[in-house]
């Protein structure tokens, strides 16, 4: 190999070697973007819906300084945790609310937040509302939830086992369909005691994110509340 041909492989293979650390220093920069980008966003969120946390932002996408520049997004999630909705006498802490922007336009400094639609799903654990209820609750299954009810009466004590349906009802968790287990054997005055334990209805309007209640579930877990918006905006 002449000594011009060596000369020019090795150029090469520094001109390869330059491109490989410029794309690593480019990928770095992208990510640190991002990384910085998605905490200035929760903090943005955090005080206009008046959070006690930063909630966690991931911005999707890639590369991210490409979308920045653009000022558009096509998708960011977040997810706030242990938010507190309810009113003063029916209090209720939702474990989690898991948020899907799509169509996101944001300001350089990301001091504004404007989405075209969102989809979220919020979470209410059974520890917590067995808190807003004063019982403890498990699911029963078949979409529905239970709590053992102990009522004193002349001197004795009776216990009884009582499911329900959580229901939607404008806007609000309500509870619908309540049964009591062997509810034959015990007097009318303990049945309807038995029967208030789910008779309360817990306003939901507190939730972030000026998003609407659409439906409910019920498994394991909890309670699934889906909510939607549209047109929503968001500054600090």
């Amino acid at each position: 190999m002449t000594a011009t041909a060596t000369g020019g492989a090795r150029v090469l293979r520094r001109v390869a070697i330059g491109l490989v650390i410029l794309v690593v220093l480019l990928v770095v920069a992208d990510r640190v973007g991002n990384y910085v980008a998605e905490r200035t966003a929760g903090n943005t969120i955090q005080q206009s819906q008046h959070l006690t946390s930063r909630p966690d932002v991931n911005i999707g996408g890639f590369p991210f300084l490409t979308q920045l520049a653009a000022g558009h997004f096509d998708k960011i999630t977040v997810t706030a945790s242990h938010v507190p909705v309810g009113s003063a006498s029916v209090p209720l802490q939702v474990a989690q609310v898991h948020v899907e922007f799509d169509g996101v336009t944001v300001s350089r400094a990301f001091s504004s937040v404007h989405a075209n639609t969102a989809n979220a799903i919020a979470l209410v654990n059974y520890a917590d509302l067995s808190k807003t209820l004063g019982v403890d609750l498990a699911y029963a299954g078949n979409g529905r939830i239970k709590a053992s009810k102990s009522v004193s009466l002349a001197g004795r004590t009776l216990s009884a086992e009582v499911t329900t349906q959580p229901i939607l009802a404008n806007g609000a968790l309500s509870f619908g369909s309540t049964q009591i287990n062997g509810a034959g054997q015990l007097s009318g005055e303990v049945t309807a005691l038995l029967n208030k334990v789910f008779d309360v209805s817990v306003p939901l309007q507190g939730i972030p994110f000026q998003i609407q209640v659409k439906s409910l579930t019920v498994d394991e877990r909890g309670l699934h509340i889906n909510l939607t918006g549209a047109n929503l905006s968001y500054a600090n």
